[in-house]
C-alpha cells in the first residue's frame, strides 16, 4: 500500500511539473533571420495564427538603427491562444535584404479593436493589475530561459509619471543587453493602456 501511495505521489508530481514547463513556455525568436523564416516559424505555431495588415512604423527612440536601413512596414501575427493575454508578435525587416531588424512582442487586448470596444475593454483591465504583473513573470521567466539573467530589473510595478499625461502610471522594466544586442520587457498599466512588451533587436 505504502509503495502504491509513493507512486502515485510521483506520478502526480511530474504531472504536474510538465504542465507548468507547458504553461510557461512561450515561444519567442531572438536570433537573425530573413522574412521567409520567421513566416515559417510563426505557421507552425498555430494554424489558427491571423496575419495583419497595418501601418506601423518605428522612430529612433527605440531602434537607436533605423536610419542604416530602410525598414518596411512590419509581419505581424496574431497569436490566439498564448496564455492570459492575446499576443501580437511583429516583425520589422530591412527592404534590400529582407532580414528582421528587430522584434517587437504585445501583449495586449484589442490591441487593434475598435476604439468604442476598447473603453469596455480598458474598465475590465484596470482591475487585473494582479494579472498583468503575473503574466510579467511568466514571460520574464520564458525570457531567462532564452537570455539569461537581465542587466537591470524592476521586482514590482513602480509608479512613474505617465508619457502621455494622463497623471501617474504604473510600470515594470527588465533589460537585457551585451555586445551582440538590446532586449526588453516591459510592464505598463495606465488608465488607457494595459500592456505588456517585450522588444528585441541586434546590434550588428
Amino acid at each position: 500500500m505504502r509503495k502504491l501511495t509513493v507512486t502515485i505521489l510521483t506520478l502526480t508530481l511530474i504531472f504536474l511539473s510538465s504542465c507548468n514547463v507547458s504553461m510557461n513556455k512561450i515561444d519567442i525568436w531572438t536570433e537573425q533571420a530573413t522574412v521567409t523564416e520567421i513566416i515559417g516559424f510563426e505557421n507552425s505555431l498555430s494554424e489558427e495564427n491571423q496575419i495583419l495588415e497595418m501601418n506601423i512604423f518605428l522612430s529612433k527612440s527605440i531602434y537607436p538603427l533605423i536610419d542604416e536601413y530602410k525598414i518596411a512596414k512590419p509581419i505581424i501575427f496574431k497569436r490566439e491562444n498564448a496564455g492570459f493575454l492575446p499576443l501580437y508578435t511583429q516583425y520589422f525587416y530591412s527592404e534590400s535584404d529582407s532580414m528582421i531588424r528587430y522584434i517587437s512582442y504585445d501583449w495586449e487586448k484589442e490591441m487593434y479593436g475598435d476604439f468604442s470596444r476598447k473603453q469596455e475593454v480598458w474598465k475590465e483591465e484596470s482591475k487585473k493589475l494582479e494579472e498583468y504583473d503575473t503574466e510579467y513573470d511568466r514571460i520574464k521567466l520564458a525570457l531567462v530561459e532564452k537570455l539569461g539573467e537581465p542587466t537591470i530589473q524592476d521586482e514590482e510595478p513602480q509608479k512613474i509619471k505617465s508619457n502621455s499625461g494622463r497623471g501617474d502610471c504604473l510600470s515594470r522594466n527588465t533589460v537585457w543587453e551585451t555586445d551582440k544586442y538590446y532586449s526588453k520587457l516591459n510592464l505598463i498599466f495606465e488608465s488607457m493602456t494595459y500592456r505588456l512588451r517585450w522588444y528585441h533587436y541586434l546590434k550588428k
